[in-house]
């Protein structure tokens, strides 16, 4: 697998107007135009490549008539791509949809930095088809449980929460990591699209920002509180939520279920787990409730 040297793709110009849009996916309805993106509202193309490397595109979208194509054919062999600032929110959701040309080819990144070009979360898919997501403790993408096929649309999704610093990694729909935002870090400004050019290109279509504390805010009622304590934990884990519970999952850092229980109880023994991250999902009643949890 290639390497990734993250202090080479440091040297693109910070962007600083502000993207008002929760939503971008490159139609004539938003201003945007056929062609070279870099230069259209806040993106900024970078590393040197020519314009058409990454473009407005006509020929494939996961919704409407338009995408951003980065393209990469193996005429450059190193990293380049597009970036645009957008809102940071303490507690948001930032999706996308992703299509890769096809494996044994690029890397394709999407990329969320602060203003300093400190990783803050990530995901990429790899030339070998899997789906990587950032890790701070590794300093480095690192695989998930998820792979992916060519020429195919993957609807993917981090929620980040700068209160907790967990990053909540999903691919349509299903949960395949949940890793530790770095604690020294207290925002993000912008999205990066990127490759390495190696012979295959992607396709990016319908990026959303949003403000997730706002749906806390104006919408969450007591139903909707989720508290999974003591946590971190030795042994017995307890769940404040409202309702019956159906079911209980833990997950480990990879995204494999290691536990499962459907005996209703609102505390799960998690004595038999080894040291380390896991995630519990735990389905109720009135839905399904998601949170990181430290094994001692």
């Amino acid at each position: 697998m290639k390497k990734i040297l993250f202090s080479l793709i440091a040297s693109s110009a910070i962007f600083y107007s502000v993207n008002a849009q929760t939503k971008i996916s490159f139609e004539a309805s938003e201003g945007y135009n056929v062609g070279a993106v870099g230069g259209q509202k806040t993106w900024t193309a970078w590393g040197g490549a020519p314009a058409n490397k990454t473009v407005v595109s006509t020929t494939k979208a996961s919704d409407g008539a338009r995408s951003v194509r980065i393209l990469g054919d193996g005429a450059v062999e190193a990293y380049y791509g597009v970036e645009s600032t957008i809102s940071f929110y303490n507690r948001s959701e930032i999706s996308f949809a992703i299509n890769a040309d096809s494996l044994d080819g690029s890397d394709n990144f999407v990329i969320i930095y602060n203003e300093d070009y400190d990783i803050v979360a990530g995901v990429d898919f790899d030339w070998d088809g899997n789906v990587l997501v950032y890790d701070y403790t590794e300093g480095d993408f690192v695989e998930s449980s998820k792979t992916f096929l060519g020429n195919r649309w993957y609807n993917v999704k981090i929620e980040m929460d700068f209160a907790t610093k967990v990053a909540n990694y999903y691919v349509d729909s299903s949960l395949i990591a949940t890793n530790s935002i770095d604690p020294t870090l207290a925002n993000y400004s912008i999205v990066d699209l990127m490759t390495d050019d190696y012979g295959s290109g992607f396709y990016v279509d319908n990026i959303e920002v949003r403000d997730t504390s706002l749906i806390s805010t104006s919408e969450v009622s007591k139903k909707d509180i989720f508290r999974v304590y003591p946590n971190p934990t030795v042994d017995v884990v307890n769940f404040d939520v409202a309702g019956k519970i159906n079911s209980v999952e833990v997950y480990d850092a990879a995204g494999k279920l290691v536990k499962t229980t459907k005996d209703g109880a609102k505390s799960l023994n998690v004595s038999a787990l080894s040291k380390g991250s896991y995630v519990v999902k735990v389905q109720t009643e009135n839905g399904s409730h998601t949170q990181k949890l430290i094994k001692k």
